[in-house]
């Protein structure tokens, strides 16, 4: 039977009054780290997207939000300090992910096509030759982001199944591969990467541990 997972799309733009409501919900640690933001828009941003995780997993759990607690690996991973299906969150922009996996550890990434990034030179400093050569290969500015974006979710998707810090493994080749080993740390073990369909302006791709293939169900979050 092939693994199922969900992959919320959360929208983190949104009304004042909305980031006020799940301000509420988080625990103290949650509300520290919104108040580290130096720009509103973020610390907005933060609390969507974090207020929303706790909203979704409540519906799954059948638990209130405020009632959900969490603990984190070395590498500062959250999971549900009383156990339940896998999560990873990732936000970049105005969306945000929240992947959650009955059964396997999972990760998710995604990434805003923006101006002003040099995709060629970053491929080149971080990216194995191979890699960067594609993404130099691009027709224009455009393709070349777009290429080099698509390669860096999958990069830091499979790091973070692994419990590996992104930047090094930004040397673990992605392309044209479904099973993607980590550089760290390293390990025989192969994770599973697929893409996953977002809004326009962004790209964004989820791992799951192993080997073995599943499926993506992609959901939009409402309140």
């Amino acid at each position: 039977m092939t693994d199922r997972i969900r992959v919320w799309i959360i929208d983190t733009d949104t009304a004042p009054d909305t980031a006020e409501h799940y301000e509420r919900l988080l625990d103290e640690g949650e509300f520290a780290h919104a108040a580290d933001f130096l720009r509103e828009r973020d610390r907005h941003r933060y609390l969507v997207a974090h207020g929303a995780r706790r909203v979704i997993l409540g519906r799954e759990l059948h638990v209130e939000p405020q009632s959900i607690t969490f603990t984190a690996d070395a590498n500062g991973k959250p999971a549900l300090a009383a156990g339940g299906p896998h999560i990873s969150l990732a936000h970049d922009g105005a969306l945000a992910l929240l992947a959650v996996a009955p059964d396997r550890e999972v990760g998710v990434d995604i990434r805003q096509l923006t101006e002003g990034l040099d995709p060629v030179d970053m491929s080149e400093r971080y990216f194995l030759p191979f890699e960067a050569r594609y993404v130099a290969g691009g027709h224009d500015p455009v393709e070349q982001t777009d290429r080099y974006a698509r390669l860096w979710t999958r990069k830091e998707a499979v790091a973070k199944v692994a419990g590996g810090l992104g930047w090094a493994n930004t040397k673990a080749a992605v392309l044209q591969r479904d099973l993607v080993a980590c550089v760290e740390p390293a390990s025989s073990h192969r994770h599973r990467v697929a893409p996953v369909a977002v809004p326009s302006g962004y790209r964004a791709a989820v791992a799951m541990f192993g080997e073995a293939p599943f499926q993506v169900e992609v959901r939009t979050y409402e309140e």
